[in-house]
């Protein structure tokens, strides 16, 4: 089974010998034919192949290991052995990705399916970057709210719908693509539990730091600042030999056109104002 889509303005293609789970919002993505600039094959077996000896645990309980240019990836699922991902740093254009029979259901499942496969780190060697956000589009650009869990992404995302007639295009998560054509904000089909997932690419007017404060304040962050900031909002371990450096140099490359802000803020219509005067936006 082969199924082929576009997200982040790449194409995906995804070939298995199982059925791929069906989900509404990768059918979102879909498209019946295309140029395949990132080819994913699964494959299905009782047992996963060996990981490598020389791995790193990563913080959410995967395991890397890298053995001259050939990455390995593995990710848990509960008390099932999730998948095994293997692709080139060299050539992330091919990735295989290894299932047990028990838990392909799982980790081929929309909700797990980025991780699984890596399609972060495969994203990497194209300037695109997949953040902890809420994508927001107003006046025809888009803002990216980021922060940790629990900070108030998805409110303050819905405080600009409400009070500035934004529209939310993904409650979790947004890819941000580097190129010659400018900084783009795009869709993904994973939204986390904010049901809000939406296909649209526009270009990216700012990112967003957001803490929580007693009174709104707002405060540009420049430089190695905003830099360390945003990297703890990406979707990377930083494990794999180069996955530093080349999220860094496509984060200078985006703070050369794109502003980041730290925006304190309180859970209301006043966090509104204060950040669409610090945007220069009419409100």
């Amino acid at each position: 089974m082969k199924r082929n889509y576009t997200i982040c303005g790449k194409g995906i293609s995804i070939e298995s010998e199982l059925p791929i789970t069906e989900h509404e919002n990768f059918n979102i993505f879909a498209v019946s034919e295309g140029n395949s600039d990132i080819k994913i094959t699964y494959h299905v077996s009782d047992k996963l192949p060996p990981m490598p000896v020389n791995f790193k645990e990563t913080p959410v309980g995967a395991l890397v290991s890298c053995e001259g240019e050939n990455v390995f990836r593995h990710t848990p699922m509960g008390t099932a052995e999730g998948a095994l991902s293997h692709y080139k740093i060299t050539d992330t254009s091919h990735s295989e990705v290894y299932f047990t029979n028990r838990s392909y259901g799982c980790m081929s499942d929309f909700r797990y399916m980025w991780n699984s496969v890596s399609l972060s780190q495969l994203f990497l060697p194209f300037k695109i970057l997949l953040f902890h956000a809420s994508y927001i589009l107003v006046d025809g650009e888009a803002i990216l709210f980021t922060a940790q869990c629990g900070v108030g992404k998805s409110t303050q995302a819905e405080l600009w719908r409400k009070y500035m007639g934004a529209e939310v295009i993904n409650g979790d998560k947004a890819g941000v693509s580097v190129d010659r054509n400018g900084v783009y904000a795009h869709g993904l089909p994973f939204c986390g539990t904010s049901g809000i997932c939406k296909n649209k690419s526009v270009p990216l007017k700012a990112i967003v730091l957001l803490s929580q404060a007693p009174e709104n304040k707002i405060s540009r962050v420049t430089g190695i600042q905003a830099i360390q900031s945003l990297m703890g909002n990406i979707y990377l371990d930083f494990v794999a030999p180069g996955e530093t450096q080349q999220c860094v140099d496509t984060l200078i490359e985006l703070l050369s056109t794109v502003p980041v802000y730290h925006l304190q803020c309180t859970p209301d219509e006043k966090a509104v104002k204060c950040l669409a005067n610090g945007l220069g936006m009419n409100l």
